[in-house]
């Protein structure tokens, strides 16, 4: 049964209860219930206090049309975005303060707070205001608001505010809350009801973590904010449906062509609104046996390097904030009975609180008792996971564990969410260091989803491990894909065989790639045609320390020692150095990052990936 059909089976009696109930039911008391915040674990709550306190000595952030403008100028989003969100953290980190302590000073900081939100004259962020763009204009028209993700978390600050804080506000402020109302109506709930043709519901077919993202919060809007029983109702059904829509759309191995990081803002999204709408409906609608939802929870594990290192695809960064809200996916855990996503989430229980996370996750995640008495522990690991759907392999020397080598290959096409033309690629890592890396997630920009995206360089083909064939690199579109993709997975090794002729304009190349347990090495092979020119790019992580012909010596981030081997009659290849100049990515990788290029002959190349040794 789907997630629609299991909503539309529930009798509608129970569905307009849960929806008129929602605010009891939610599991959040408002801030009078001080024997429940002043109980809260002294982990969660001291970051966020202090935080709060330091934030009462420093000026409001402020959302100016000049950063905004910046996006149509010069092509930078990250003016207005990084200050919508400081905006929006600060006022989340204020409702938190004064839900824990019941100071008035909290109290009339998130008062603040959530009035500048509604003072904002939009809250869509500029690279997705395309009605602004269609007039020529870089304002924003209050009478014609856009419905994006930086509206989303808006409101759902609003939401989850007035939810905890109503009491508070109607005392100190009064009015405030009607004015909430009406904005979450204006900006949010009316062109959600009224305007189907976002493209994040999805009704193309074409479904991306937005649909959740937005879903949820607009599912929060309506049982929290809006007091109209028929537009309630009108809403939450529509957020199910759209959910249904999105959760149809996933593949049944679990698997997620977003990767890691874009995991948290979609599979998890859906779980966030899936367990508040089984919470209003008093686990009546117990969504968590639909499919695929016990095997998405199972993707951050099998993503994981260890180290903080993951397996990123596409947009996603190898080594990703701790900050996670890992509490989402231990309720997950223990709502479809795993016990190994729920020992995955507690791994993390020691990392603090952050309302980085959302707002709404922080309280949900504040009352979850049964996390906080979560005892940490280290992650459970598979040895081998092979997800169909995005034909991605993970292999692990060792079985549950982190050191020895660790091998990620991909086949796919050149059209997925969050795509760079990395069909064939691999990674390659070394006790959970990625050494040949996929460089992930560049500082977005106004080119980054436009007709010039593949101009960034961490994006193209040239800078993953992969060969260019014939002097031309992979192009971008679902037409350029792996064929013919044969996995085995045994005791001893794991390979995945792909052919890339579908791949290149020119065609006629495989490789397979292969994880040998019992020679601890990864083996690349491509073979292709006689007389095709093919050379061998690597981009590697890591400092090289030793180079001599058929062999390069790194030294990986995290101070190990790895070898790349070849035929030595190929030479020392070309080995490049090259700043990175991109503060996201110097975050992961470090000023710089090299790559290996290797002009080839014959018709085949075989690269070896081991342990280096100091005798080397």
């Amino acid at each position: 049964m789907s997630l629609l059909q299991r909503w539309q089976a529930l009798d509608p009696a129970t569905r307009t209860a849960a929806i008129g109930a929602a605010r009891d039911r939610a599991g959040i008391p408002d801030l009078r219930d001080r024997a429940c915040w002043e109980s809260r674990d002294r982990v969660a709550t001291d970051s966020i206090l202090a935080e709060a306190s330091a934030d009462l000595e420093r000026p409001w952030p402020h959302t100016l049309l000049s950063d905004f403008a910046r996006y149509w100028r010069d092509g930078v989003r990250t003016a207005y975005e990084d200050e919508a969100r400081k905006l929006t953290r600060r006022t989340s980190a204020a409702v938190l303060a004064a839900a824990l302590t019941g100071d008035e000073i909290y109290v009339d900081a998130a008062a603040d707070g959530l009035l500048l939100l509604c003072e904002q004259t939009t809250w869509c962020w500029a690279a997705h205001e395309s009605f602004a763009t269609a007039k020529g204009e870089v304002l924003a028209d209050p009478a014609q608001p856009y419905l994006d993700l930086g509206a989303a978390e808006t409101v759902a600050v609003l939401a989850w505010a007035d939810l905890v804080l109503a009491p508070a506000l109607d005392e100190r402020v009064p009015g405030l809350r009607r004015r909430l109302r009406e904005e979450t109506r204006r900006r949010v709930l009316r062109p959600f009801l009224t305007d189907r043709r976002w493209h994040w519901l999805g009704l193309d077919g074409h479904l991306h973590n937005w649909n959740p993202w937005i879903h949820g919060h607009v599912l929060a809007a309506s049982l929290f904010l809006e007091t109209d029983p028929e537009i309630q109702t009108e809403a939450v059904d529509l957020v199910v449906e759209g959910l249904d829509r999105y959760l149809g759309a996933l593949p049944a191995d679990g698997g997620c062509d977003e990767g890691y990081s874009y995991w948290w803002n979609g599979p998890a999204r859906l779980a966030s609104a899936l367990e508040l709408l089984d919470r209003v409906t008093d686990h009546e609608f117990a969504p968590w046996t639909c499919m695929p939802l016990a095997e998405l929870a199972r993707y951050p594990q099998r993503m994981t390097l260890g180290g903080g290192w993951y397996v990123n695809v596409g947009d996603g960064p190898a080594h990703h904030d701790p900050k996670q809200p890992w509490q989402i996916l231990h309720t997950w855990g223990r709502r479809i009975g795993d016990a190994e996503v729920v020992a995955q989430a507690a791994a993390h229980r020691h990392e603090p609180l952050s309302p980085d996370a959302g707002l709404g996750r922080a309280l949900v995640a504040l009352l979850d008792d049964e996390w906080w008495s979560a005892v940490p522990a280290s992650s459970p690991l598979p040895r081998s996971t092979w997800l169909s759907n995005v034909q991605l392999l993970v292999a692990r020397e060792q079985a549950a564990g982190v050191d020895g080598l660790t091998l990620a290959v991909k086949g796919g096409h050149n059209d997925e969410n969050h795509n760079h033309n990395d069909v064939g690629s691999f990674i390659a890592a070394l006790d959970a260091t990625p050494v040949l890396i996929d460089l992930g997630q560049p500082t977005y920009t106004a080119i980054s989803f436009s007709d010039r995206r593949y101009e960034q360089w961490v994006v193209r083909s040239e800078w993953h491990n992969l060969p260019v064939v014939a002097g031309q690199e992979q192009p971008p579109g679902a037409r350029w894909r792996a064929t013919d993709v044969a996995v085995r997975r045994e005791e001893a090794f794991d390979s995945l065989e792909l052919s890339l002729a579908e791949a290149y304009p020119s065609g006629g190349l495989k490789r397979s790639a292969t994880l040998d347990r019992s020679a601890q090495e990864i083996r690349i092979v491509d073979e292709w045609d006689e007389g095709v020119r093919v050379e061998e790019h690597f981009v590697i992580g890591g400092e090289p320390t030793a180079h001599a012909p058929g062999e390069l010596l790194v030294k990986t981030l995290s101070g190990g020692l790895a070898r790349l081997s070849w035929d030595p009659a190929l030479g020392t290849g070309r080995l490049e150095r090259r700043p990175v100049n991109d503060d996201l990515l110097e975050g992961v990788w470090g000023p710089y990052v090299h790559r290996l290029i290797i002009d080839t002959d014959g018709t085949t190349f075989e690269l070896k990936f081991t342990r280096g040794s100091t005798h080397d």
